[in-house]
């Protein structure tokens, strides 16, 4: 679950990236698209140790309480991202999804016992927050330059 929604932020943010006009947000969904990829690299390599530690996990039965979240948190929004989504939309559904995707990480990390699923869940809701605070952050600053009187204008 945890590796679908880091695939699933992955390809919204290389989307984004692609879609979005404003040269910032551009950046701001770059350093969020290779983040996520470096996420994922990560978890599939954690992943990895912990079968080879224990293969029987590849047999066990997946947790079932993971609703909505079988594609990855980001997965339904992805495809809300057109051509034409301005730079303010794609952060606001940026935004939506970093914190659905820290309480998903959150809730179900807090859920577990003491183990090393718990640690990683908890340090990537504490990776998805500031994901979030930065898309916040992102969004305040580009109401901030439509605001701004250009001084562009101004200049002869």
């Amino acid at each position: 679950m945890a590796i679908n929604t880091e695939r699933s932020g992955r390809e919204f943010y290389a989307r984004a990236v692609k879609l979005s006009r404003d040269k910032a947000g551009r950046r701001v969904f770059a350093k969020l698209a290779f983040d996520e990829r470096q996420h994922l690299a990560r978890l599939e390599a954690r992943y990895r140790e912990l079968v080879a530690k224990d293969p029987r996990l590849e047999t066990l039965p997946p947790y079932l309480f993971f609703k909505g979240a079988a594609n990855g948190v980001f997965a339904e929004a992805t495809g809300r991202l057109r051509n034409g989504v301005n730079a303010e939309e794609a952060l606001k559904i940026g935004i939506s999804c970093e914190r659905r995707s820290h309480r998903f990480f959150q809730r179900y990390g807090s859920q577990f016992e003491e183990s090393e699923g718990k640690r990683i869940f908890l340090e990537f809701a504490g990776e998805e927050r500031d994901h979030l605070q930065l898309l916040m952050r992102e969004l305040r600053a580009l109401r901030a330059r439509r605001a701004a009187p250009s001084t562009r204008r101004g200049r002869a």
